[in-house]
């Protein structure tokens, strides 16, 4: 298989031969070349002036606003022996329309007089010379009508030889500067399909809908040197100005845009949102801006203020070119190669320019350009192939490597299971409460965590196996993360609420909160929960956002939500600046009384049907568990959650406590 340098450098050696092999063989010995020119701005019988031959290409810049006609002169003799054979003149490439005569006979005429003007871009002439016209062995003049609108120019150098020599020098150049830029739009056209068809197969690769598109506007920008050669192009359908709007601006603006884009991607830049806006409206209002234009001249002028705004483009260009650098991505080094064509090309044509005063060779910048584009077809197809030949081993080895991921994942699965097993083992056994000892009361509770390790907290405080208080907590979040805050906050309350038995119960849960917003630090959790304190004159309760403690009576079978009237706590515990209320509410309990807390995990099950389980739910399970012992009234809570959810894997943790005061 090919190397991607080596096919790089077979590209680059194929473009390197096609330039060096643009020259023709020229029976130059035979030519009668035309030198000493002259003009005027009124054609006989006015003066003419003489006109250096270097200024063939600039004609238009004789003429008031570049618009209007110019007529040259050129005299010759023609020796005797080209009697014998048949003479012609090579006149070469014309802009925008001319008449050609000899010895005041017309011979020919090139592109389309007003009020229709079109030129017939970068085809060359050779126009027969009838013998009849010529004098031999004397003066000849050859006499050029040319129309100028922004453009006016011969840019050969015209001579009279034989027909084959004329004929054979003018079908070369025109096949070098006219067909050969059909043959590269046919080609990119080509290009241009199978990429947008790659892109609309796999539209993560979006460096394939840029690369056609550029494609596709390059080729629309070079029908601008080959449109002469075909009737069906002219200007029967629209006007020479409105097609130099179209091909020689709009595409080469939107041409431009694309440049920058296929760059983004190909180098796979994000781009913001407003940055692709910013750029998407300056090359809008550049491709707006020559589209007003009431003339050639006017167009020429405008298309230089666009290119300004497509330049400014090039600013974000070079900062994706510095990220990459940065980030020493392969891919930039691919990038840079493909493009040292045109950068060669660009230099050497600049240098000319600057410090030889030579024309621009439009040819070897096109063909530049078209090599870049060929190369980073190169680089495109060998990623294609790479990926290719990625999904042939995926394919061929598909079944082992999926066994071998789902071994691993399983691994990691059971390594996973044993770790959250163990978690949960640990804080188990952290908050283990032996209620056995505990005097006055009967406690029982179940606790089940969603995940192995549980996000809820409950905790007893016990002086000399007396039950001074109890507390119920709710961390936000599940799993692990949940599971270790609880640890941290265990300590806080237990800690502050001994601090406290003396101070009131608002306070202490005010001091708890502060604690836990200093302790946690930036941990995003936070909790609910509810404190209670069992005094000798009665029992006080605060709650912090937690779900409400119910209380049953024994002596009047009532069930209710342990509330005061008047007073409203809200608020949660851990979050900085929230504000909150922690009022303490008292309440009274008797012997064989029940005092039921729980969790959100219960409240906000849900079924099938979208319905939640809520208080009313819990209240139906205690009613209906009333009359049996402690143990079977707390196992029936989860009995019927399960039933009601239709699951046994619930979305919460849930935790459910029973506190039934013994006969003293």
């Amino acid at each position: 298989m090919i190397k991607k340098s080596q096919f790089l450098t077979l590209l680059l050696l194929i473009f390197s031969f096609l330039f060096l092999s643009c020259k023709t063989k020229s029976n130059s010995t035979s030519r009668i070349y035309l030198e000493n020119w002259e003009y005027s701005t009124a054609g006989d019988p006015y003066p003419f002036y003489d006109l250096k031959e270097k200024n063939l290409s600039n004609l238009s810049d004789y003429l008031d606003n570049q618009y209007g006609y110019i007529y040259l002169k050129s005299n010759f003799i023609i020796p005797l022996n080209f009697k014998q054979k048949d003479s012609a003149l090579y006149i070469g490439r014309i802009k925008i329309a001319s008449r050609i005569y000899v010895n005041g006979h017309l011979i020919g005429t090139t592109g389309q007089m007003p009020p229709h003007e079109f030129t017939e871009g970068n085809k060359s002439f050779a126009l027969q010379l009838p013998k009849r016209y010529l004098n031999y062995g004397e003066k000849n003049t050859i006499t050029i009508a040319l129309w100028c609108h922004g453009y006016g120019s011969i840019d050969s150098m015209p001579f009279i030889s034989d027909n084959y020599d004329v004929v054979t020098k003018a079908d070369y150049d025109s096949l070098i500067y006219s067909k050969m830029y059909l043959i590269f739009t046919v080609i990119l056209f080509i290009i241009f399909l199978i990429y947008i068809f790659l892109y609309l197969l796999r539209r993560s690769e979006s460096e394939n809908l840029t690369f056609g598109l550029l494609c596709l506007f390059t080729g629309l920008y070079l029908s601008v040197f080959y449109y002469g050669e075909y009737s069906f192009i002219g200007g029967a359908h629209i006007t020479y100005l409105q097609f130099e709007k179209i091909f020689k601006g709009v595409t080469a603006l939107i041409t431009g845009y694309l440049i920058v884009c296929f760059t983004r991607d190909f180098l796979h830049y994000k781009e913001s949102g407003h940055g692709k806006l910013i750029r998407f409206l300056l090359t809008l209002i550049a491709a707006i801006i020559p589209l007003t234009a009431d003339n050639i001249p006017d167009f020429r002028f405008r298309l230089r203020i666009s290119f300004l705004f497509i330049i400014v483009q090039f600013i974000f260009l070079t900062k994706i070119i510095i990220i990459s650098i940065r980030k020493k991505d392969r891919k930039f080094n691919h990038y840079v190669l493909c493009l040292i064509p045109f950068i060669l090309a660009f230099s050497s044509q600049l240098i000319a320019k600057l410090f030889f005063n030579q024309k621009i060779d439009t040819l070897l910048l096109a063909i530049s350009w078209i090599a870049v584009i060929f190369l980073f077809l190169g680089i495109l197809i060998i990623h294609f192939v790479r990926l290719a030949n990625e999904v042939e081993y995926m394919n061929r080895n598909l079944e082992r490597l999926v066994t071998e991921r789902t071994d691993a994942l399983e691994k990691e699965k059971n390594r996973a299971l044993k770790e959250i097993d163990l978690a949960g083992f640990v804080q188990r056994s952290f908050y283990r409460l032996d209620t056995t000892e505990i005097k006055d009361w009967d406690i029982k509770l179940t606790s089940k965590p969603m995940a192995g390790v549980s996000g809820d907290l409950y905790m007893a405080f016990l002086n000399d196996n007396h039950l001074e208080g109890f507390g119920i907590f709710d961390i936000s979040g599940h799993g692990i993360a949940s599971g270790l805050v609880t640890m941290l906050v265990k300590n806080i309350i237990e800690q502050e609420f001994k601090k406290g038995l003396k101070k009131p119960l608002y306070e202490v849960m005010s001091r708890i909160n502060n604690r836990i917003i200093i302790e946690k630090g930036n941990i995003e959790n936070y909790l609910t929960g509810m404190l209670i304190r069992f005094n000798k004159d009665g029992y006080e309760l605060v709650n912090a956002g937690h779900p409400k403690a119910i209380l049953y009576s024994a002596d009047t079978k009532d069930l209710h939500l342990i509330e005061n009237d008047g007073i409203n706590q809200f608020g949660a515990i851990g979050i900085p600046d929230l504000p909150v209320n922690f009022q303490t509410v008292h309440f009274d309990m008797k012997e064989n009384d029940e005092l039921i807390l729980y969790t959100d995990g219960i409240t906000e099950c849900i079924n099938e049907e979208k319905r939640y389980f809520g208080i009313d739910g819990i209240m139906s399970v205690i009613k209906d568990n009333i009359s049996k012992d402690l143990e079977k009234q707390v196992n029936a809570l989860p009995e019927a959650l399960f039933k009601f959810s239709g699951t046994k894997n619930l979305g919460d943790d849930i935790t459910y406590i029973i506190l039934k005061k013994l006969v003293k």
